[in-house]
C-alpha cells in the first residue's frame, strides 16, 4: 500500500498512535486543522490496508455465501475510509493526496461520478499527480469513456511509464470482461481493442524505467 508523501506526517509522532479508523490522540495538545487532516488520512489508509486483504480473499473464494459476506464487509470498510478521507479534505482542502484517495475509494464502491469529481479536485490542486491521473482513467473505464482513457494513457506513457503500464493492465482486463459482458457498443469495443494492441506493441519496443514508487494494485 502506498503511503503518499505528506511532509507534515513527521510533525507530531502522537498522530501515529491511534488504532485503525480512529482519530489519533495528542495527549491534550492542540492540533491544527492540517494535523487533524493528516490523522484522518492515516486512519483511512489503515482501513484501505485491511480492505485490500478482504479484496484478495473475495477474488480467491468460490463460496457464494462467503463472497457475499466479504463483499458486505469490504463495502462497509470502504465507506468508512471514504468518510475519513472526506474529513481530511474538510480539514485541509488543499491535501490533494486525500482527494485522490477519496476518488479511489469511491471508485471501488462503484460511485464513478463522485470518484471523478474527487480526482478532478486532486488534479486541480496538483495537475501532474500521476496516481490521480491513472486512477481517474480507471474510473473512465468504468463509465466507458474510452477517449478519455486513451488520453490519460498517452499522458502517463510520456510522464510516468510505470503508471502507464498499470493502466495498460487495467485496460486489458476491462476489454476481456467486455468480451463476455459488454456494456459498450461492439464497434467501439473493437476499435479500442485494436488501439490497445497497437499501444502494447509500441510499449514493448520502449523499455520502462524502473520506479521506486509503489502503487496500489487492487
Amino acid at each position: 500500500m502506498t503511503r503518499l508523501a505528506i511532509l507534515s506526517l513527521i510533525l507530531a509522532p502522537a498522530l501515529f498512535a491511534a488504532g485503525p479508523g480512529s482519530m489519533p490522540s495528542t495527549g491534550g495538545m492542540h492540533r491544527s486543522p492540517h494535523e487533524d487532516a493528516v490523522g484522518y488520512y492515516n486512519a483511512a489508509e489503515r482501513r484501505l490496508d485491511k480492505m485490500s486483504k478482504l479484496h484478495a480473499e473475495l477474488k480467491a473464494t468460490t463460496d457464494p455465501q462467503k463472497a457475499a459476506t466479504l463483499r458486505q464487509n469490504l463495502n462497509k470498510g470502504l465507506e468508512a475510509a471514504a468518510a475519513d478521507f472526506r474529513r481530511a479534505t474538510d480539514n485541509d482542502p488543499r491535501m490533494f493526496q486525500a482527494h485522490s484517495e477519496l476518488g479511489f475509494t469511491l471508485r471501488k464502491l462503484g460511485r464513478y461520478d463522485e470518484s471523478l469529481a474527487a480526482y478532478e479536485k486532486a488534479l486541480e490542486i496538483e495537475p501532474g499527480f500521476s496516481p490521480a491521473i491513472e486512477y481517474r482513467a480507471e474510473a473512465y473505464l468504468g463509465l466507458g469513456k474510452l477517449d478519455e482513457v486513451k488520453s490519460a494513457y498517452m499522458l502517463l506513457f510520456d510522464g510516468d511509464r510505470p503508471k502507464a503500464d498499470t493502466l495498460m493492465t487495467s485496460m486489458n482486463s476491462w476489454v476481456a470482461q467486455q468480451r463476455t459482458t459488454p456494456t459498450v457498443d461492439a464497434a467501439q469495443l473493437d476499435a479500442f481493442g485494436k488501439w490497445l494492441e497497437a499501444r502494447q506493441t509500441l510499449a514493448g519496443q520502449v523499455p520502462a524505467v524502473a520506479s521506486a514508487d509503489t502503487f496500489r494494485s487492487w
